[in-house]
């Protein structure tokens, strides 16, 4: 759910270690964060530059290919972690 909702959100480069301290200190979990922060790559306004020199399928399939990494990678860290 970290990734459906906070990917496509512009989150400034800094802002995203504050935030996500906070999101930390909220209870969100580790494995959770992981997720939010390497979904960031496929946010809208991106999307939308690189629109202008790629076409949208390649980049709603880079959009796609981060989703399924920031999933993947955040559900194996709460495995191993315990975190889940």
């Amino acid at each position: 759910m970290a990734s459906v909702i906070g990917g496509p959100l512009y989150t400034p480069t800094l802002v995203e270690i504050v935030l996500g301290k906070g999101l930390l200190n909220l209870g969100m979990s580790k494995a959770a964060l992981l997720s939010w922060l390497m979904g960031q790559p496929y946010d809208i306004p991106n999307m939308i530059a690189v629109s202008r020199i790629a076409r949208w399928k390649v980049v709603l399939t880079y959009a796609f290919i981060a989703w399924i990494c920031s999933v993947s990678f955040g559900l194996l860290y709460g495995v191993i972690s315990g975190s889940l």
